[in-house]
């Protein structure tokens, strides 16, 4: 499994949906489960791959998008939503106008916005240096 895959975590008793994060040991995984507000390790045995990436959820999307966002940006994302779609980026933008706007991955879903966020490393700075590009 790798990193924002979905997975079944089945306890004995139950199963619950989740994300993969990260591998901590061969036998033991950090996930975050669709029902519990914060991380956990899990036992690998009792994880199922459920899907990857490719055609994440929403719930997989934000799991994600919060998880690289709080280690890597602070916890700050931004997600504009419009008529055409919806947009996202890593970060804070701290000043929102057509173009840093029309720099920000756009998709048809949040999932979709989320994803190429993900695959082109979006973040504030990259936005403002392709705008500072755009105005010279």
């Amino acid at each position: 499994m790798k990193f924002g895959d979905r997975v079944l975590y089945n306890n004995g008793s139950s199963h619950t949906l989740g994300v993969y994060l990260k591998e901590i040991s061969s036998h033991e995984a950090l996930v975050k489960l669709d029902n519990n507000p914060v991380k956990v390790v899990l036992p690998t045995d009792n994880l199922t791959f459920v899907k990857d990436m490719e055609q994440m959820d929403l719930a997989q999307a934000l799991v994600i998008a919060d998880y690289i966002a709080k280690e890597e940006y602070d916890g700050h994302y931004t997600l504009l939503a419009f008529s055409t779609g919806y947009r996202f980026c890593f970060g804070t933008l701290d000043k929102i106008s057509y173009n840093t706007t029309s720099l920000m991955p756009l998709g048809k879903t949040i999932e979709e916005a989320v994803k190429k966020a993900i695959d082109g490393k979006i973040d504030v700075d990259n936005i403002l240096d392709r705008e500072d590009k755009m105005l010279r």
